[in-house]
């Protein structure tokens, strides 16, 4: 099935076409805004693999959790084509797309700022992948602790912002790491109703709470 595939959680910009393999893809970590660079990197990823728009069969997209602006310019991107082009959408977690480069137990993490992370934990190999522990909002230490639980090895890209320190390796998303894995690992989501899964509140809805 001819699938684009979307990720704007955070700094790292990465979009790929697969028909069941893999046929073209783009990754970079963007130190502008995604809404920027997203359109010409669809653009070209779809040249890359000769392939008209048109053509495409379904979109996938990394929902969450990761930056607001960057989720909302993925999602918003990604809800427009799949509504003109009258297909399908499927979403997963970015967590997910950030930990799928390695094999084995491995334990995603994006800074959350204020000591916190979005934190999972995996068991991911060839064609799937086993969730350990969901994709949730931590401390520090509550994913240290499921760190030294499972084993697991840290996957974060250093080249975003990070309120403390962590040990780890270094890795740039590439959301192409999820092709030819189980299908089980997406969400088919109605185009109209996809938004992105902060796994917390935004600070317009913190604030609006305060002051009720």
């Amino acid at each position: 099935m001819k699938t684009l595939y979307i990720d704007t959680s955070n700094r790292a910009l990465s979009v790929a076409i697969a028909d069941e393999v893999l046929l073209a893809e783009i990754n970079m970590n963007v130190s502008g805004t995604h809404s920027e660079s997203l359109m010409p990197a669809i653009d070209q990823v779809l040249k890359l693999a000769k392939l008209d728009k048109s053509r495409l069969e379904r979109i996938v997209v990394a929902n969450g959790p990761g930056s607001y602006t960057g989720l909302r310019i993925g999602v918003t991107v990604a809800k427009t084509l799949a509504i003109a082009l009258n297909i399908p959408i499927y979403t997963v977690s970015s967590l997910l797309v950030l930990g799928a480069s390695y094999r084995g137990v491995v334990a995603p993490m994006m800074d959350a700022r204020r000591g916190n992370c979005f934190s999972a934990v995996y068991d991911v190999d060839q064609t799937g992948v086993n969730v350990l522990e969901e994709p949730k909002l931590r401390t520090g230490e509550e994913y240290s602790k499921f760190v030294l639980k499972y084993g697991a090895v840290v996957v974060h890209n250093t080249l975003e912002k990070q309120s403390f320190e962590v040990d780890g390796v270094h890795t740039t998303p590439r959301i192409a790491s999820i092709v030819g894995m189980d299908e089980s690992v997406l969400e088919k989501v109605d185009a109209h109703d996809v938004v992105p899964n902060y796994l917390r509140l935004t600070e317009a809805e913190r604030n609006w709470q305060k002051n009720q």
